[in-house]
């Protein structure tokens, strides 16, 4: 038997194994671990560097510098916070020698080769501390080229944005960079150095009005914020400088609210206690905010800024393109890019080709991949059935923090290179990217309409119906993936990051077509996967080779049966693939009550019980076995609810402590054909999301089947 920590810190000593107390308590430490945090604004210069599609921060200082001379020196810089401490691996390409230095320490320095083949990526690891770290790249010309290109190992899978940490780009997304230098610096005189892009304006400049030095004299609007301690009549007063003939119109919180009379502004307005927006179309306002006591109040950005303080941000120019009471309060969501006289644009600040960037600075929060995709749905499914509002409204923030910067992302991904965040979204080529969080964001629009969900879920399902790459026989297989490993390979984890989905679009759809390839899906990945002789699946078919793997690893076989479970709740019982279904969930069920342990526990490796005891395979066999009893979809229903309660049970004793952290789930899956792989090198992470969600799940249903009328 696995020991992930001593039995008297189990939840079941602690609390049972009763499903309402186990569930609540894993929901409230994941919520306490991942709070909802609002997306943040960092700056970002037109002047900077751009990024590749595969989130590479590409610095070419030779284009930046095409008269630059020969082995001249040339600095970039930029800070990096991780999650965690410890060595970092990037992917990192050179366009001649490049020494880099973290936190004042000479930490690499290219090779012959890597200087001299700038296409070849090279992993290079780098050791980083807790909180931000000052990475300096001392790049030196040659006639190959000058600069670098660098980015996180994995860019679907682990994020990273860089930021300045010099004082005058403090917080400003992106690389920083010096002038070339015959000479090299001494790192420790990086501060003292002046780094571009340039970041405040010139003496000259700054005699100009902000609409002249941002949009050429044109019309723009101008936002700010301010905080009404009490419910009552506040006053605007000030210039307005107007632009045009037209006045000066007044927003508060994206409602009309006055104009301007000449160049001067007195309004009064009744306003709530709290944060207002105010906006200002049309002028150069230059105003103050008065309570009804006459107390000037402070103004502040209405967005949450990194780095540097702003007070207002802008947008323009609209000369031609005037915005209605109704774009601007889309405007002033703040999420999305508006219609200008120069086309799709974003805010912008008194700055020198300064615009905003949003930044998701929570480690999950509002991120969309697929295991957060199981985790939420699991998490929306607990919060109905304990009737948790406030769960409820922090699975549907998520969702809506997901899909309300959509729009953003993909306008951002065509201007920068690549977007902020939503690194799986904006660049789906698997269903890995896809599948499994749309399936959860359609479960949460059952009960809500979340923003840009109905968008967002068309395009995954015309991904699925078009572009996904099959088999002659219309099989959902990998190939040409970002992971070369990963190519010419049929899954079992592309079972749920299919069939659910698939489920719920012919659900909210209606149209039949979604629900016959789901169950084409099931019913050919069985075909490639299933092993007669051990009665469960191989994790994968190599279509190369024309041959299973033979690895019937533990996740990948639950995967299957959830799938085949959530196919046969939606599937009507005079459906013509029923039987067939029914007959295929059988027969996996069949096979994993064989290999469950005696004390309740499934294994990493099925077959071996010498490898360790995994949790969220676990989880899903007692979903699956546990949802076939409630539903009878079994011959023999007593057996498979023992099973599902012994399993309950073993994962409350084995794999949940009593503050709600969970232990035992195998991190994401890399190919072989080894078992020891899966067995020894494959190995468990702590409160990972492939295992969160499904474990709540595993106790929902089980509750159900012991509680049928609830």
């Amino acid at each position: 038997m696995t020991t992930y920590f001593d039995r008297e810190q189990s939840i079941e000593y602690r609390l049972g194994s009763e499903t309402g107390p186990v569930l609540q308590t894993i929901a409230n430490r994941f919520c306490a671990d991942n709070p909802a945090v609002p997306v943040q604004y960092s700056l970002r210069s037109t002047q900077g560097f751009s990024i590749t599609k595969d989130y590479l921060d590409e610095i070419l200082l030779h284009e930046k510098f095409p008269q630059m001379e020969r082995e001249q020196y040339v600095y970039a810089r930029a800070g990096l916070t991780p999650q965690a401490p410890g060595p970092f691996h990037f992917r990192f390409g050179a366009y001649g020698p490049v020494t880099i230095y973290v936190n004042g320490k000479k930490s690499f320095q290219t090779n012959h080769t890597q200087e001299r083949f700038s296409e070849t990526l090279s992993d290079i690891c780098l050791d980083l501390k807790e909180g931000v770290n000052d990475l300096l790249f001392e790049c030196v010309s040659t006639p190959l080229g000058c600069g670098f290109r660098i980015g996180s190992s994995s860019y679907k899978g682990r994020r990273i944005q860089f930021f300045a940490v010099d004082e005058a780009h403090k917080g400003m997304n992106g690389f920083v960079y010096t002038e070339p230098q015959k000479t090299a610096m001494d790192p420790a005189d990086a501060d003292s150095v002046c780094w571009l892009p340039r970041a405040v304006w010139t003496e000259e400049e700054k005699q100009e009005s902000v609409c002249s030095r941002l949009f050429d004299g044109k019309t723009m609007l101008s936002v700010t914020r301010v905080f009404v301690p009490q419910e009552g009549m506040i006053r605007i007063l000030g210039a307005c400088g107007r632009t045009g003939q037209e006045p000066v119109e007044v927003f508060a919180d994206g409602k009309r609210a006055g104009t301007s009379k000449d160049d001067s502004l007195t309004l009064e307005l009744s306003l709530a206690s709290g944060y207002h927006t105010l906006a200002f179309l049309g002028g150069d306002p230059d105003v103050t905010v008065e309570d009804r006591q006459g107390t000037v109040l402070e103004l502040e950005a209405p967005v949450l800024c990194m780095g540097q303080p702003q007070t207002w941000i802008y947008a323009g120019s609209f000369d031609r393109v005037r915005p209605s009471e109704e774009e601007i309060s889309r405007m002033l969501s703040f999420k999305k890019p508006f219609e200008t006289d120069l086309g799709k644009e974003f805010w912008r600040v008194d700055g020198p080709d300064l615009y905003l960037r949003p930044v998701n600075e929570g480690t999950l929060y509002g991120e969309w991949n697929y295991p957060l995709g199981v985790t939420l749905y699991g998490m929306i499914q607990t919060a109905r059935y304990e009737h948790d509002n406030a769960l409820e409204c922090y699975v549907r923030g998520h969702m809506e923090k997901c899909t309300g910067f959509y729009e953003y992302c993909m306008w951002d991904k065509e201007h920068y290179g690549a977007a902020p965040f939503h690194n799986q979204l904006t660049t789906i080529d698997s269903l890995d990217d896809c599948g499994s969080f749309a399936s959860a964001l359609l479960e949460v629009m059952k009960d809500y309409e979340i923003p840009e969900g109905d968008v967002i879920s068309a395009m995954v399902a015309d991904y699925m119906k078009d572009r996904q790459q099959r088999m002659e026989d219309g099989t959902f297989y990998r190939n040409h993936s970002y992971l070369p490993v990963m190519n010419e390979t049929i899954w079992a984890d592309d079972l749920y990051m299919s069939v659910p989905f698939l489920c719920r679009y012919y659900k909210r759809s209606g149209d039949e077509c979604w629900l016959k390839e789901a169950a084409g899906q099931l019913k050919r990945i069985f075909g490639y996967l299933y092993m007669p002789e051990e009665g469960v699946l191989s994790h994968i078919y190599d279509t190369h080779y024309g041959v299973q793997t033979k690895v019937p690893w533990g996740r990948g076989n639950g995967w299957a049966l959830f799938s085949a479970a959530e196919l046969l709740s939606v599937m009507p019982k005079e459906h013509e693939n029923r039987e067939e279904i029914l007959d295929i969930y059988r027969t996996l069920c069949r096979g994993y009550l064989k290999v469950q342990d005696p004390d309740g526990m499934w294994h990493q490796v099925l077959t071996m019980k010498e490898s360790y005891e995994e949790t969220s395979c676990t989880a899903m066999f007692i979903y699956g076995f546990a949802k076939g009893v409630k539903n009878g979809w079994h011959t023999d229903g007593e057996a498979y609810r023992k099973a599902a309660i012994k399993g309950w049970r073993a994962l409350c004793r084995t794999s949940i402590d009593w503050k709600g952290n969970i232990y035992g789930v195998c991190r994401g899956s890399g190919y072989s054909f080894s078992r020891e792989y899966y067995a020894y090198e494959l190995g468990w992470n702590f409160n990972d999301t492939h295992g969160t969600g499904i474990v709540l799940l595993a106790g929902i249903e089980t509750e159900r089947m012991l509680c049928p009328e609830e």
